[in-house]
């Protein structure tokens, strides 16, 4: 039987996911689209979610691609991401669409850097909207549920991949009331199907493969018509919808349009924002309706058409920075010379509340036709910035010089010391490239920094790249500078690994420093390529902590043969000073690298007081060795004169506490056999 809960909009889009059934979820954890995943991940733990694959993986890019392998197999795929990771996944979304694979991917709608910003437009979607996926917008919580269902019966249908878009923090992190349906609803609405191109060793054929011209516009012409057919399919898959659960969905949804002289076309959240707006301008006597925009790509040309109706203006709201709703309306309503205004609000999350959108029809009902042809862009307030003065060149005494109170960081936090002494150990002339991770929201908002050094905040995977980018040009401009790229271990071991290693094999002449807390911790503490064995994450909730060793990031820096490579700890500081000083001594020399253990009491389940003791014991039990590889030789910089319990280290720790003594014996094996590989490659090599 149905039951209404009280979930968030992750929630809802997960739930509906593990209703359908998935085989195979890829998944990459990106801020505000991470509860998604681990709403699965605990699912899974807890049994409700039984014969999936969850596959953690380093990016984006390898979550849409083992989407495209597992669905090539033939096997119903769901996976999610946001914004900068959409972006990321773009070369991929071509070989799904044009593999005709019906993947489900939930896109949590999130506004695009330069700058960071977290929070929601509509951009990276819409952005995508010629990839040939077909695209559905939710205006709440329980279409985000709905249509996740529906996006499997309809990509199922046509054999084309379905992204379903929410805005993120507005549904995905609000909770509102929602009526799931059963299981047994959903295995009558969603039959399991196999794809008739799936691979099988029965019938062995190539997919992908290159093609001539005439070939390839054949398939690309058949692709084109298919799209074009899809909304007929969509219209079958909301009838069914109504059939088995009855609610009754349309591509395109009128409010108010009853005698309506303006038409506000609206997509997404601001639509529920937009309703109280018509109201409050009909009692003031203004003939505003609504039409929504559920089916975005393909754009339904004819049910926009009868929709706006006899319209005698249209208001076109565009919630992304490209005025893209406005230019697909105008050609919706060609040739009819009805006025068509737009307006662009709400960009990168900005206030937008009823009476502000009000506000615009009223401009509009006064006008004859648009001042400008193109978007035009409100705020309901005026944004002032205000660019702090430079930073002062006077160095405080101390350690600390170049870095100044006031960053972001949490109570506890060991990377703030990170940066503190790399850059005591650097000196001011010295530039940063740094990804997303806990020091990107650590330095706080543009334009303020806490370091009196440059800072370029860069993509996920490119602190190495861009690292590099900046030493090369440096050299150009004669200019003798250190450039460090400054990452977590996400951005290392993970999706910035193909970087780091292309900037290591030029020998390319930056420090490479990874602050290693051992989890994604940005984004809430999911599981790294450097989470250890046994550690419980959010996407490896207990029972099923991560079962894999941890990544041995200093062996692949020893096989690209780098100048020099070490690892460190923030509190054997007398350690890590000798190491970041012959690491700046090498310059010229290559690509250096430091790995320093960077203890994160939240994700490591600590109380901020105890995060540089876990620093301390995690080197005194010899599970992080403090070694360095240099001109092909490895040694050993630190060995432990008094053995202390390993579960002195892991017990505190809330990460660990669930561990069965034959699990820490299994730890503790894995670091004796490691240590001694180490005495081994010291002594020989």
């Amino acid at each position: 039987m149905a039951r209404i809960e009280i979930i968030t909009g992750s929630e809802a889009a997960a739930i509906a996911a593990a209703l359908a059934r998935p085989d195979v979820v890829p998944a990459y954890p990106i801020t505000p689209q991470t509860g998604i995943i681990e709403t699965l991940s605990q699912l899974i733990a807890k049994g409700e979610l039984k014969n999936c694959e969850f596959m953690a993986v380093e990016s984006e890019h390898t979550a849409l691609a083992a989407a495209v392998g597992a669905s090539q197999q033939g096997a119903r795929v769901f996976t999610a991401t946001s914004s900068q990771g959409l972006l990321l996944m773009h070369e991929i979304t071509h070989w799904a669409s044009g593999a005709r694979l019906p993947i489900v991917m939930v896109n949590v709608n999130r506004a695009i850097g330069p700058p960071w910003n977290i929070w929601s437009d509509e951009t990276d979607s819409l952005s995508q909207r010629d990839t040939g996926w077909i695209q559905i917008h939710c205006e709440n919580n329980q279409e985000v549920f709905d249509m996740t269902l529906a996006a499997f019966k309809i990509a199922e249908h046509t054999c084309l991949p379905v992204m379903v878009c929410m805005d993120g923090f507005l549904l995905s992190h609000t909770k509102e009331n929602v009526t799931l349906v059963t299981q047994e609803q959903v295995d009558v609405y969603l039959p399991k199907t196999k794809i008739p191109h799936a691979l099988t060793c029965d019938e062995p054929r190539s997919v992908g493969a290159s093609g001539n011209p005439e070939y390839y516009f054949r398939l690309k012409k058949a692709l084109a018509r298919d799209i074009g057919h899809s909304p007929s399919c969509v219209k079958a898959a909301f009838k069914k919808f109504k059939k088995i659960f009855g609610t009754e969905y349309s591509l395109v949804e009128k409010y108010r349009m009853e005698e309506a002289d303006i038409a506000l076309v609206t997509m997404g959240s601001i639509t529920t924002i937009a309703r109280t707006s018509v109201d409050m301008l009909r009692e003031k006597g203004i003939k505003a309706g609504i039409v929504k925009l559920r089916l975005f790509r393909p754009l339904p040309l004819a049910e926009i058409k009868k929709a706006v109706g006899g319209a005698k203006k249209i208001v076109v709201l565009d919630v992304n920075t490209r005025e893209i709703v406005l230019d697909e309306i105008k050609k919706a309503v060609y040739p009819k010379d009805t006025p068509v205004f737009g307006y662009t609000v709400g960009v990168g999350g900005v206030e937008t509340s009823p009476e502000f959108l009000a506000s615009l029809v009223e401009e509009v009902n006064v006008l004859d036709q648009p001042k400008e042809t193109g978007s035009i862009w409100r705020t309901e307030k005026e944004i002032v910035l205000q660019i702090p003065g430079s930073p002062s060149t006077e160095q405080p005494s101390g350690s600390a010089g170049l870095i100044q109170p006031g960053h972001r960081a949490c109570a506890g936090c060991t990377a703030s010391l990170v940066m503190r002494h790399v850059l005591d150990a650097m000196g001011p002339n010295t530039e940063i490239a740094m990804p997303a991770c806990c020091w990107s929201i650590i330095a706080g908002p543009n334009p303020y920094t806490p370091l009196k050094v440059p800072l370029m905040h860069c993509a996920f995977e490119t602190a190495a790249a861009t690292a590099s980018g900046i030493k090369r040009a440096s050299i150009r401009d004669g200019k003798d500078i250190n450039v460090i790229a400054f990452a977590g271990d996400g951005g290392t071991f993970d999706i910035g690994l193909q970087a780091l290693s292309g900037a290591a094999e030029r020998g390319e002449d930056i420090i490479y420093i990874c602050y290693d807390n051992e989890a994604y911790m940005n984004t809430g503490g999911q599981r790294s390529s450097s989470t250890p064995f046994g550690a419980v994450t959010e996407t490896t909730p207990y029972p099923n902590f991560k079962t894999q060793q941890k990544k041995n990031i200093m062996k692949i820096m020893a096989a690209h043969g780098v100048a020099y490579a070490a690892t460190a700890s923030i509190y054997h500081l007398d350690d890590l000073k000798k190491k970041l000083q012959k690491a700046k001594d090498a310059r010229g020399k290559g690509l250096r690298f430091l790995q320093i253990l960077a203890p994160c009491n939240p994700g490591w389940k600590i109380a901020p007081d105890q995060s540089l003791r876990m620093a301390f014991l995690a080197i005194e039990t010899k599970t992080f060795p403090l070694i360095e590889y240099e001109n092909g030789k490895w040694r050993i910089t630190y060995r432990p004169e008094k053995k202390i319990d390993l579960k002195d280290y892991l017990k505190v720790q809330g990460r660990f506490s669930k561990l069965t003594q034959k699990e820490i014996d299994a730890i503790q094996i894995s670091i004796n056999n490691y240590w001694e590989e180490l005495e081994k490659l010291e002594k020989y090599f």
